[in-house]
C-alpha cells in the first residue's frame, strides 16, 4: 500500500486530490498538509511513501518545505505538484531532492501514473521539460564532481544523486533528442489493450471483449503508461503510433 501526504493551502486541491488517490486500491492518503510547518510536522508523524508537495504556500515555499519533510522521514519521495511550468523550477526541485515535477492541469491517470514512479523510486518529469532539464543537469557535472572531491557542495543534493537523476532523465529524454523514450518492452496483453486503446475502447469495454476483470484492465493500463512514460491514453497511442 502506497501511503500519501498531500500538501496544499488550499482545501478544495486537497480533497480533490484525495478523491483521485483513494480511488486507487493499493494507495491511501495518510495524512494532508496545508502549509510547510504542518507538512513537516505529518511526515514525522506518518512517515509516507510519497508526498504531494505544492509550491507557493504562505509560510515557506515548496522547495524548502521539501527539505524539511526529507530532514524528518528520509525514506519519503518528494514530488512537486504545482501550476508552474518553469523549466527552472523543475530544475530546483531536483536540487532539493524531489524525486518527480507535475503540473495541476495534468488527468487524474497521469497523477496516479507520478505516485506510482516515486513511490519505485523513479524520477518523474513531464517530457516536454526533461530535455531542457538535462542539459542543465550535465553542464554541472564536471563543477560539481570537482567539489565534491574536495569534500565540498554547493548544491543541496549530491553529485552522485545528479548524475542519477540526470541519468533517469537522459531515459525519458531520449539521447537522440526526443522526449521520451520506451524503457521497457510492453507485454502480449499490455499490446492487445493498448491495440484496444486505439479504437477508442474504455476499460470496461476492454474488459468484456478479453474477458478478464476491469480491475485487471486498469492495472494494465497504468503499466503501460509506466513503460512508456506517457501521462494519459492519448499520450501512451501517439508514441507508439510509428509500431503500427
Amino acid at each position: 500500500m502506497v501511503s500519501v501526504l498531500i500538501v496544499d493551502d488550499h482545501l478544495l486541491m486537497r480533497r480533490a486530490v484525495r478523491e483521485v488517490v483513494e480511488k486507487e486500491e493499493d494507495m491511501t492518503v495518510v495524512a494532508e498538509a496545508s502549509n510547510g510547518s504542518e507538512a513537516e510536522a505529518q511526515a514525522a508523524q506518518t512517515q509516507p511513501d510519497v508526498v504531494l508537495m505544492d509550491l507557493d504556500m504562505p509560510d515557506c515555499s515548496g522547495f524548502e518545505a521539501t527539505e524539511r519533510v526529507l530532514t524528518c522521514s528520509p525514506e519519503s519521495r518528494v514530488i512537486i505538484f504545482t501550476a508552474s511550468h518553469k523549466d527552472q523550477h523543475v530544475f530546483q526541485a531536483i536540487q532539493r531532492g524531489a524525486m518527480g515535477y507535475i503540473t495541476k492541469d495534468i488527468e487524474p491517470e497521469a497523477l496516479i501514473h507520478a505516485i506510482r514512479c516515486a513511490a519505485r523510486n523513479d524520477l518523474c518529469i513531464p517530457g516536454t521539460l526533461a530535455t531542457q532539464i538535462l542539459v542543465h543537469l550535465r553542464n554541472t557535472w564536471q563543477s560539481q564532481a570537482a567539489y565534491s572531491s574536495h569534500g565540498m557542495s554547493s548544491m543541496s543534493i549530491s553529485y552522485r544523486t545528479q548524475r542519477r537523476a540526470a541519468q533517469q532523465i537522459a531515459e525519458q529524454a531520449g539521447e537522440s533528442g526526443s522526449n521520451i523514450a520506451i524503457s521497457r518492452p510492453l507485454t502480449l496483453r499490455e499490446r492487445e489493450i493498448l491495440d484496444l486503446m486505439r479504437k477508442g475502447r474504455k476499460n470496461r469495454e476492454i474488459a468484456g471483449e478479453l474477458c478478464i476483470a476491469e480491475s485487471t484492465v486498469h492495472k494494465h493500463v497504468q503499466n503501460i503508461f509506466e513503460k512508456l512514460h506517457a501521462r494519459n491514453r492519448t499520450e501512451a497511442i501517439y508514441l507508439t503510433s510509428a509500431e503500427g
